[in-house]
């Protein structure tokens, strides 16, 4: 079965080194995993990651945003904090792009993923995560600028869960994003049974639990020039799409970076007042 094929080699002398924490457990087992293929998936801080797409509405991403510290360190590395940079854990947590000849994945090799990693983890060999379980987040690589914004997938990403929710309870998705989407696809993804919301407590589900949306300008010619949207989108698609997802109860979060050339303050306001439930920044790394 999946799950035994994932169960971890004692006898192998790296596994100690490798399988010092959930954390790092929890990568060995992705790569194991029969449904895993570089830039699909990968594992940190006890969360898995999607990535279902390497297409992109906006030619810079969350990381070019973060400053030059941040951009210009080795790709991999970027995507960590200095605490967790480990260029073994990082290998082993299948933190790569989507190879540009490779197809993207579909809603059934996802959702074979996911309830494969869950069985392994749930297996003798894990005891399972329980309580420690960071979920799981359709997310992009971001390894390189414009690289990736799940809502570009939306139809495999809504799929994903309602198979997953197939086989097993109680897991919780959210949906990282630049929210930069036309009308089809913010209605088919409003439309969808797998996502909560208002005070709908479907917490024994497995569902589209919260979309976070990095916003980060209140200003529509600052925003232009950070994200580079493409498409003929812009700022006034992305507070659209936040106030609709937000009126029809979803639980929305914005982010934005703390740069020393944006009113942090203003974009809490202006995310708050599109109906975010919360709002959180980002580290500036100038």
């Amino acid at each position: 079965s999946s799950a035994s094929a994932a169960r971890v080699n004692h006898s192998n002398p790296q596994c100690p080194r490798v399988c010092s924490s959930l954390r790092s457990l929890g990568m060995f087992i992705l790569r194991s995993l029969p449904s895993f293929r570089p830039g699909i998936a990968y594992f940190n801080d006890k969360t898995l990651y999607l990535t279902p797409t390497a297409r992109s509405p906006a030619a810079n991403t969350v990381r070019s945003c973060r400053g030059p510290r941040f951009a210009n360190r080795r790709s991999v590395q970027a995507l960590l904090p200095a605490s967790r940079v480990s260029l073994e854990i990082v290998a082993d947590s299948g933190f790569e792009p989507l190879p540009a000849v490779a197809l993207e994945p579909s809603a059934e090799e996802l959702a074979s993923l996911v309830n494969e990693l869950y069985a392994a983890l749930s297996s003798g060999a894990t005891g399972g995560m329980g309580e420690s379980d960071g979920g799981i987040v359709f997310n992009s690589t971001q390894l390189r600028q414009g690289e990736g914004d799940p809502l570009e997938a939306a139809a495999v990403v809504l799929e994903t869960v309602g198979l997953v929710a197939q086989r097993r309870n109680g897991l919780a998705f959210r949906l990282n994003t630049l929210g930069l989407c036309d009308s089809a696809t913010v209605d088919l993804l409003l439309s969808s049974d797998v996502l909560v919301r208002g005070d709908d407590d479907r917490r024994r589900e497995t569902r589209l639990a919260s979309i976070s949306v990095f916003l980060p300008s209140a200003e529509s010619t600052q925003y232009a020039e950070l994200l580079q949207p493409r498409e003929g989108l812009g700022f006034s698609d992305v507070c659209a799409f936040v106030a609709r997802a937000a009126e029809a109860g979803v639980d929305v979060e914005c982010t934005t970076v703390a740069r020393p050339d944006v009113n942090v303050a203003a974009v809490e306001k202006l995310s708050m007042g599109l109906g975010a439930r919360s709002f959180r920044t980002r580290s500036w790394r100038g």
